[in-house]
């Protein structure tokens, strides 16, 4: 064979061996792409920072709460998500009894005591941070000092008539744990009776967060019983108003999960997503992602510190309630609250 036939044949072969190099690292970076199903107000920022971090693209599905469990329920047989992230373990406990989500695997994460307690024996999800899913924000302009809230019975009083609000569990996922947090916390019957109480008293129910903050600010209601998170970041808007956190303050976690369909590179590349979250890069990005809603929460990972803003919260009287228990309640309190306090 002559030399420059030779040289060229080998030239050939370098270069089909090189496009087949490049067309399977392209396969290989398409397969490792990860689909994140969000509701978190930091979620883009987290995921564009983790991508940087690690070479490894996201491409972010974000969607409030209630749509986006609407999503993952309507995909539940062919589902088009890798892990999935949102505030509440009452949804993870349902999926997770619905066969969708990876279970078993423990990441290596030094959490604090609370977030140990929130730690499934499943381990099914990952606790990532923590916020609360019920304090009032009111105008101390608008109420006499006498009346300013400071308790939950404190929102049936005279002086509030039809002036307090709060989101509708049917719509706002974080609201149903308010809910279940305080039948728990008085008992059915008392608990049914407390929301039967404000609802006599002029009771306002809105859609979602955003919906009640924007009746107090335009004075419909003067009290607005929201999460702790949009509390916190609504007082940038609104600085003369005021939280109250009324004990129990129920624990709203926001949780982790890889789908159970995952697997192979992929399995390993959501499950360094879930462990770059949980480490201190992950939290910065956590923090510095949504200052006006969702990056006002409590670190569950120790040697994290929360944002100064938590401090406004003042003494809290956490209370944890069991996903296994409440999970499968949710369709009939929602349905109760529907049929007997939003309408």
């Amino acid at each position: 064979m002559p030399v420059s036939f030779r040289s060229s044949v080998n030239k050939l072969a370098r270069l089909l061996a090189s496009t087949a190099l490049c067309a399977a690292a392209l396969g290989t970076a398409h397969a490792a792409t990860l689909t994140v199903y969000g509701a978190m107000g930091y979620d883009q920022h987290v995921a564009q920072a983790f991508t940087q971090a690690t070479g490894i693209p996201v491409n972010l599905i974000h969607l409030s709460t209630g749509p986006l469990l609407a999503r993952v329920q309507a995909e539940s047989r062919n589902p088009q998500w890798d892990v999935l992230w949102l505030d509440g373990n009452q949804a993870m406990q349902t999926f997770a009894a619905q066969g969708l989500l990876q279970c078993g695997w423990t990441p290596g994460v030094r959490y604090t005591a609370l977030g140990q307690q929130l730690v499934p024996p499943s381990r099914c999800w990952q606790p990532v941070g923590v916020t609360y899913a019920g304090v009032i924000l009111y105008n101390p302009k608008a109420i006499a000092p006498a009346d300013w809230p400071k308790t939950w019975n404190d929102l049936a009083k005279p002086a509030l008539r039809g002036k307090v609000g709060m989101d509708n569990p049917a719509i706002s996922g974080p609201t149903y744990p308010l809910v279940a947090g305080l039948l728990q916390h008085l008992g059915d019957a008392p608990g049914k009776a407390f929301f039967a109480r404000l609802k006599a008293n002029g009771l306002k129910v809105f859609p979602t967060n955003s919906v009640t903050l924007r009746a107090l600010q335009y004075g419909q209601i003067d009290a607005a019983v929201v999460q702790s998170s949009a509390a916190i970041g609504f007082l940038h808007e609104m600085p003369g108003l005021r939280i109250a956190t009324p004990a129990p303050a129920t624990v709203l976690p926001s949780d982790l999960a890889i789908g159970k369909q995952v697997s192979g590179p992929l399995e390993q590349q959501a499950q360094r997503f879930v462990q770059w979250v949980l480490s201190p890069a992950g939290q910065a990005a956590m923090q510095q992602g949504d200052a006006n809603a969702d990056s006002n929460y409590l670190p569950l990972v120790e040697g994290v510190a929360p944002l100064p803003s938590l401090k406004q919260l003042g003494t809290v009287q956490p209370l944890v309630i069991d996903p296994a228990v409440w999970g499968p309640k949710e369709p009939q309190v929602i349905d109760w609250f529907t049929a007997h306090i939003a309408r």
